[in-house]
C-alpha cells in the first residue's frame, strides 16, 4: 500500500510541474551572454524635424551567465526585420552582471547603482517599434557571426511584436 501512495504522490507532483505556465518569449542562451530585456520604443517621439530624440532610451539588456568576466566585443545583435549592423564594442562584463546596451552614443561604464552601460553609437533609432506586419526578433550572435537576418550563430533571442511607447519587455 505504501508503494501505491508513493506512486500517486510522484505522478501528482509530475503533473503539477507540467502544468506550470511558461513564458513564450523566455530568454535562453547557448553562450556566455543572454538578452534578458528590450525597450524597442523609447518614451515620447523618436524624431522632431530631422533630429533623433532620446536614442539611449532605446536599448536591450544583456546578462553574463558565466562565472567569469566576458568581453562583449564582437557579439553581434541581429534583427530579423532589418540590418542592425555593428558588433558590440569591447567591454569587460563581470560574472553575473547585466548591462544596458544603448542605441546612441556615450562612454561605456558602470554607474553608481552597479549597472553597466554599453553604447552602440548609432545616430538613429534602429529597433523596430511596429510588429503588426512583422515579428521583430532580436538575436545576440556569437562573435564573428554576420548581421544577415538569419538565426545562424544565435545564442540568445528576444521578440516583442508591437512595442508600446516606453515599455520594456522581458525576453
Amino acid at each position: 500500500m505504501n508503494r501505491a501512495i508513493r506512486a500517486v504522490a510522484l505522478s501528482t507532483a509530475a503533473l503539477s510541474l507540467a502544468a506550470l505556465p511558461t513564458n513564450g518569449h523566455a530568454a535562453s542562451t547557448t553562450g556566455a551572454l543572454m538578452v534578458t530585456h528590450v525597450r524597442p520604443n523609447t518614451s515620447g517621439a523618436d524624431v522632431s524635424g530631422s533630429r533623433q530624440l532620446n536614442l539611449n532610451g532605446e536599448y536591450f539588456v544583456i546578462k553574463n551567465v558565466t562565472t567569469r568576466t566576458v568581453n562583449t566585443g564582437g557579439y553581434v545583435p541581429d534583427i530579423s526585420t532589418n540590418s542592425y549592423g555593428r558588433a558590440l564594442p569591447s567591454y569587460n562584463l563581470p560574472a553575473g552582471a547585466k548591462a544596458y546596451v544603448h542605441t546612441g552614443s556615450g562612454t561605456n561604464h558602470r554607474d553608481s547603482s552597479g549597472w553597466h552601460h554599453i553604447y552602440r553609437g548609432y545616430a538613429r533609432h534602429v529597433l523596430p517599434n511596429d510588429g503588426r506586419s512583422r515579428n521583430p526578433d532580436l538575436r545576440l550572435k556569437k562573435p564573428g557571426s554576420p548581421d544577415n537576418n538569419t538565426s545562424t550563430g544565435s545564442i540568445s533571442p528576444c521578440n516583442w511584436g508591437n512595442a508600446a511607447d516606453g515599455t520594456t519587455y522581458a525576453c
